[in-house]
């Protein structure tokens, strides 16, 4: 099967002359970024001078990015902002994936909706995009932010914080939810209800990664995506391990993520969208004051000159 596929890859990405210095491309466990995983896998980054640097957490990425270890990373749009304010040359190379329940918020009875979240406590990953998340819940409850105690847990330690009664709801991903509907906790908002607002990217920085580097590791990632579309089997039992999920675990959160093509993601620029999600995030940061600067949104979309979007 992996000899089969790796014929269908273009003849141009395992052409390519492999570039003095490997490019380096961060990452940390999450579904949505399952095409470079399984890229990986099947061996396509060497031939194509690309290398995926796996880190336990996004933590890790940022880290690296900032101290110039890595040449492009796989990164929520807060994080993406964030990365600019703090001075990198960035372009959002393509959008990986939209949250359409993937995250989400659960709780046990007596809460059974966001309103019910007052004087409670509430477990949520540290950054920016848990507390864009949860700030947009509260606003959908009608609540304010001190309406509630936010007790911040990596998602490794959420299960066990709820079962030990040290939480009341947790903001958490469907890979969890089989766990913590076993402590009888159940999904009471997800982001289905914020479409467009919670997206993955693959960003990369422009001054050390040129044009033509750019659109082979487009290629590379749209290639995978369609062979894992068209054969699901091709990932065999490999790549949930590398996402540090099971079969289903994985299946439940691929369920809640929309994966962006070559299509999806032209039409996002063409019509505006993934900069309307962009100018929207930068504001809502800056109000809540999780940049230390504006961030400049319109800069990171490309220009497609010399290379084409």
């Amino acid at each position: 099967m992996r000899i089969l596929l790796l014929a269908l890859i273009p003849l141009t990405l395992l052409a390519c002359k492999m570039e003095p210095d490997t490019l380096r491309i961060g990452s940390n466990r999450w579904p949505g970024y399952a095409p470079l995983y399984l890229a990986a896998e099947l061996q396509w980054l060497e031939p194509a001078g690309l290398r995926l640097v796996e880190y336990p957490n996004t933590s890790g990425v940022l880290r690296a990015f900032r101290n110039g270890l890595l040449d492009g990373a796989l990164l929520t749009l807060d994080e993406t902002l964030t990365l600019q304010s703090s001075g990198l040359d960035l372009e959002v190379l393509l959008v990986a994936d939209l949250s359409a329940g993937a995250d989400a918020l659960y709780a046990r009875p007596p809460i059974l909706r966001p309103a019910d979240l007052r004087g409670r406590r509430v477990g949520v990953e540290s950054g920016a995009l848990g507390a864009f998340f949860l700030s947009r819940i509260l606003d959908r409850a009608g609540l304010q932010a001190d309406a509630l105690t936010v007790v911040e847990l990596p998602v490794h330690e959420q299960v066990a914080a709820l079962g030990e009664n040290r939480v009341d709801a947790l903001v958490s991903f469907a890979s969890l939810e089989p766990a913590l509907a076993a402590l009888g906790a159940r999904r009471i908002f997800d982001s289905r209800e914020l479409p467009g607002e919670i997206v993955d990217v693959l960003v990369v920085d422009r001054r050390r990664i040129d044009a033509g580097q750019r659109k082979r590791l487009k290629s590379l990632w749209y290639e995978a995506l369609h062979i894992w579309q068209q054969s699901p089997e091709c990932a065999g039992t490999q790549l949930p391990q590398r996402l540090g999920l099971n079969a289903q675990g994985l299946q439940d959160s691929l369920a809640g993520l929309v994966l962006a093509d070559a299509g999806l993601n032209r039409q996002m620029l063409k019509d505006g969208r993934l900069l309307d999600s962009l100018e929207r995030l930068n504001h809502y940061m800056v109000e809540n004051r999780l940049l230390p600067l504006p961030s400049r949104p319109r800069e990171l979309l490309a220009s497609c000159r010399g290379y084409g979007c």
